[in-house]
């Protein structure tokens, strides 16, 4: 999990998020449901500091126990 966070970082996968929140146009963002059981993983420290990537969204939603292997390093039982 990355410590420094920016407002282009996904905080799972440290990629590019593209969010455009603060853009005159409207984001993907504001229009993709996030689940709240992904945003619930997000580390206290790092919520509301960065958009979820659509990436990490759409794994998560394809498979929880896949995400959380990949990016918090637990493993499905």
């Amino acid at each position: 999990m990355q410590t420094i966070v920016t407002p282009e970082s996904c905080p799972f996968c440290q990629g590019d998020n593209t969010c455009m929140v603060n853009d005159i146009k409207s984001c993907w963002c504001s229009n993709t449901p996030v689940p709240a059981e992904l945003i619930a993983l997000v580390p206290t420290h790092l919520q509301r500091k960065a958009c979820i990537c659509v990436a990490c969204i759409n794994l998560f939603n394809e498979s929880p126990s896949l995400f959380m292997e990949r990016y918090l390093k637990i493993t499905a039982t």
